[in-house]
């Protein structure tokens, strides 16, 4: 959607309407004491936007509504933040495909999503705790998957989660069972032959209830889950040599307008010691400073600071580990099922020159591809050549694809 009047008064391109009964609740409440004001404060400037109010709207509505005090502080302190939040949730407000009239209920599934998204932004110090990363990186990737799929019932295949989460395969199978543990999730259906196993999504956990919301009506989400995905997957992110888990939290809470080590600490979890010693690695990697920057520079300074402590492609290097394990599998599972199937067998030699002779995949099964599944003397998979195979089949297309 067009944004209009970008250097007077921006505001989307559309009717302005009023605002939804979330969004006014929200302006109308003073935060509590654990909330995420800052948070807040983005998910009532998101819900301005969308109604299609403008920034002359938003320094109103800043000069008194409890719920904007984080932005009356800012601005007490010498530090008017009005308009660089404001162009931050216009930004993201005009990415939406659908943007919901005033009185236009939301489905089911939207509400619970939002309420589940907006308890993980309002806890996010919680996840500052050992592997609390990796479980908010999950949960924030399985409401993308959700949104998609349109249910909090999924199919999870372990290595497609771990690609949107930026994190190992093994990392998600063992902070899944975490999580279960934690009420977040529950496993309907174990996984079986080539079937993913099944998880729900579950509705936030006792202690994790979104208090801001009201029955019903829950509040618009806060900073989407797919940016901060985009953000926490970077390569940059990466554990050593790269910056790590923390370091990509403690630079999403300055790009959402704490500035202060204080301010951090207390958005993320983590104690002041960790955050001033994070926010010195990445002032010498140029990722701190003032001023306004687009997500376009943001963008740039991430790669910039990734190539130069050469993980610029770990991610890459992920995405092809996750495709040689997925064809194994299949591979194997194949190799199984035409050892089982009765009667003769008869089934293709594998052309040890093949692999360099085909540009592309074809379509049909792992054993029409690969021919028979390796051994070593014995009988017993011999998985070492398997994957050389793999790999050396699928490298055609990974150069195409670079």
């Amino acid at each position: 959607m067009r944004i209009s009047d970008l250097t007077t008064n921006p505001h989307l391109d559309r009717p302005r309407r009023p605002l939804s009964a979330a969004t006014q609740e929200l302006l109308d409440t003073a935060p509590g004491k654990r909330a995420d004001r800052s948070a807040i404060a983005h998910s009532i400037f998101l819900g301005m936007a969308c109604a299609g109010h403008t920034l002359n709207d938003a320094r109103t509505a800043t000069e008194s509504a409890p719920g904007l005090i984080r932005l009356r502080e800012d601005r007490d302190h010498g530090r008017d933040d009005v308009a660089r939040q404001w162009d931050r949730a216009l930004q993201r407000a005009a990415t939406f495909s659908y943007l919901p009239e005033g009185n236009h209920p939301q489905e089911p599934i939207d509400q619970d999503l939002d309420s589940i998204e907006r308890a993980l932004t309002i806890h996010a110090a919680r996840f500052a705790q050992s592997g609390g990363e990796s479980d908010e990186r999950i949960l924030h990737a399985l409401i993308t998957f959700a949104r998609t799929a349109r249910t909090r019932t999924l199919d999870i295949d372990c290595r497609r989660l771990a690609q949107r989460a930026g994190l190992a395969a093994s990392t998600i199978s063992r902070r899944l069972r975490v999580l279960a543990q934690t009420g977040w999730v529950t496993q309907t259906d174990a996984a079986a032959g080539t079937r993913a196993a099944s998880w729900t999504l579950n509705l936030p956990p006792k202690g994790w209830e979104d208090t801001a919301a009201t029955q019903g009506n829950p509040p618009p989400a806060l900073a989407p889950g797919s940016t901060l995905l985009t953000h926490h997957t970077h390569d940059l992110w990466s554990p050593r040599p790269g910056l790590g888990a923390a370091a990509a939290r403690i630079h999403w809470a300055l790009l959402g307008g704490a500035q202060t080590p204080q301010k951090i600490a207390g958005a993320t979890g983590y104690s002041l010691k960790t955050v001033e010693k994070k926010l010195e690695r990445l002032s010498r990697l140029h990722l701190v400073g003032p001023g306004q920057r687009s997500e376009e520079s943001v963008n740039g300074q991430l790669h910039t600071a990734a190539k130069e402590l050469g993980v610029a492609s770990v991610s890459a290097g992920r995405r092809v580990r996750h495709i040689i394990d997925r064809e194994l599998y299949a591979w194997w599972n194949d190799e199984q099922a035409w050892r089982r199937r009765k009667g003769k067998k008869r089934g293709p030699k594998r052309d040890a020159g093949m692999a360099t002779t085909l540009a592309l995949p074809i379509d049909g099964t792992a054993r029409i591809k690969y021919g028979r599944f390796p051994t070593k003397p014995g009988g017993r998979a011999d998985y070492r050549t398997a994957r050389d195979t793999v790999r050396g089949y699928l490298a055609p297309a990974n150069q195409v694809a670079a």
